[in-house]
């Protein structure tokens, strides 16, 4: 590593009466990655927006090579060789994945047509190259939410960038895919590429990373060379502030009476014969690689999706759910892991979308009780400790752990008994997600059960009492997490 690529020089960037950067300074090395970490809402999704041309900042300078630049636009960040990998897909769901790729620069004939035959055949040689398998000629649409975060990286690689950066890349991604992106890291890194990488998961910013930057309420904490010198203990304390201690959740002692089974759920092409039963005051962990059918399995559940076959059982009654308003009236809850598009309405107010699903409860006589709904959603919010300027501000101008708080605020209030938690834990820091593990122990704890989707199979060994994993839509494995490993769970689930 030689030189510096990119910096920035005392960015600061204001929504309303809410600081998100104050004098923010970051340097990036030619041939470096460099990770961005902090607590949801320290400033790092901002930061990089305003370097990748999507936010002005209100005061300081980018400089690339050494020189100002100016970056009004991301078409303008592209031509000057920034592109950015984001967080959440921006793909265009009726285009296929080779368009999605080349939006914008799609090649053309002589006649002045797109090149259909050319633009298949290099979306195919750059997800060869990159090492990733998808079909160029789907809509970006139908993908699962791994599959377009991998369109979303060679959307990102197809431009000759000198400075690529990672928005929690890994959110959507299996352990396979997570290897097959370090790899390509790698090889960029080697090549000379500049790669700031934001991410949550510490050990993978230990794996990956040359230097990380710590953000906190939007001002820069250090940098701090990952040499051996320092570990995560020391950038959790310079993140989180020296006062804040993990602590462990205070699972249920006794699991009380069956509240959901099912037997031999099946959907064509998802999942196959599916059977198990759940109790309340307890956590079952469902585990698995992205693609083994898991969200699936849940939204047939909640009666979002349709299941050919099979049969699900409500406190030992057979149910008949064929929609999301079923699963609701019979104490069915579900939070997606697709927050954006599915658990939140981000164009709305974080407090309508807390008291959506159960609006009626604050009406009488076709009058809303604005008063009882206002004091419901600002005890939500407390409860949750959502960092918001209150109940009016929108949900898009959330971070991505409050606006998790949120979506699960938004399930407390339906008074379910039966919660299916698909990955609540993703995307967010450390300290929200304590919080949120001692949420589903709280859960489990007053009787609820609690059907817990994750990849992270420490998180899925440390709550849960059981763990069913699932491979290519069967459950292949039924462990006791006291005597289970993570090798144990790896195994069945590959």
């Amino acid at each position: 590593m030689s030189g510096t690529m990119l910096e920035t020089r005392e960015i600061s960037k204001a929504f309303g009466g809410t600081r998100a950067l104050d004098r923010v300074s970051f340097s990036l090395r030619k041939g470096e990655v460099h990770a961005l970490i902090g607590e949801n809402g320290a400033g790092k999704s901002t930061l990089m927006k305003i370097v990748s041309g999507a936010l002005k900042p209100d005061s300081g300078t980018i400089h690339l090579h050494g020189s100002p630049i100016d970056v009004d636009s991301p078409h303008q960040a592209l031509r000057r060789g920034i592109s950015i990998v984001h967080q959440h897909s921006g793909l265009v769901p009726s285009l296929t994945v080779a368009e999605n790729i080349f939006l914008g620069r799609m090649p053309s004939t002589k006649l002045g047509l797109v090149d259909w035959e050319k633009l298949y055949r290099d979306a195919i040689a750059l997800l060869r190259r990159l090492d990733f398998e998808l079909d160029v000629h789907r809509p970006a649409g139908d993908l699962d939410a791994a599959g377009q975060q991998i369109a979303e990286i060679a959307r990102a690689l197809s431009v000759s960038a000198q400075v690529l950066i990672m928005d929690e890349p890994s959110a959507a991604l299996g352990s396979s895919e997570l290897e097959r992106l370090f790899r390509i890291i790698r090889k960029l890194r080697e090549a000379g590429t500049s790669i700031v990488y934001v991410s949550h998961r510490l050990e993978e910013v230990f794996r990956i990373s040359d230097r990380a930057t710590v953000l906190k309420d939007g001002r820069t904490v250090g940098t701090y060379a990952l040499d051996g010198e320092v570990d995560s203990a020391f950038l959790i304390r310079r993140m989180v502030g020296p006062g804040w201690v993990e602590r462990s959740p205070e699972l249920p002692a006794r699991r009380g009476d069956e509240l959901l089974r099912v037997e031999g759920l099946t959907r064509e092409g998802a999942f196959e014969d599916v059977s198990f039963e759940l109790h309340g005051g307890e956590i079952l962990g469902l585990a698995g690689l992205v693609g083994a059918g898991r969200t699936d399995l849940c939204k047939a559940i909640f009666g979002a999706v349709s299941h050919d076959d099979g049969k699900v059982y409500i406190e030992g009654k057979l149910s008949q759910i064929e929609s999301p308003g079923d699963a609701m009236a019979r104490g069915i809850a579900f939070l997606s892991k697709d927050r954006h598009n599915e658990g939140l309405i981000l164009s709305h107010p974080i407090g309508r979308n807390v008291t959506l699903p159960i609006l009626r409860r604050f009406t009488y006589r076709g009058l809303l009780n604005l008063g009882g709904e206002n004091r419901f959603v600002d005890s939500m919010l407390a409860r949750m400790n959502v960092r918001a300027t209150g109940r009016r501000q929108l949900a898009a101008d959330l971070s991505g752990g409050n606006q998790q708080k949120v979506a699960l605020a938004k399930l407390l209030g339906t008074r379910a008994r039966i919660f299916l938690l698909d990955e609540p834990t993703v995307g967010i820091d450390i300290a929200a997600k304590s919080q949120i593990h001692q949420l589903v122990a709280e859960l489990a704890r007053d009787g609820a059960a609690v059907l817990l989707v994750s990849s992270e199979i420490p998180e899925i060994l440390s709550l849960c009492s059981r763990v069913l994993v699932m491979s290519k839509g069967r459950i292949t494995g039924h462990l006791r997490s006291q005597d289970a490993t993570g090798e144990d769970v790896l195994q069945l689930a590959t």
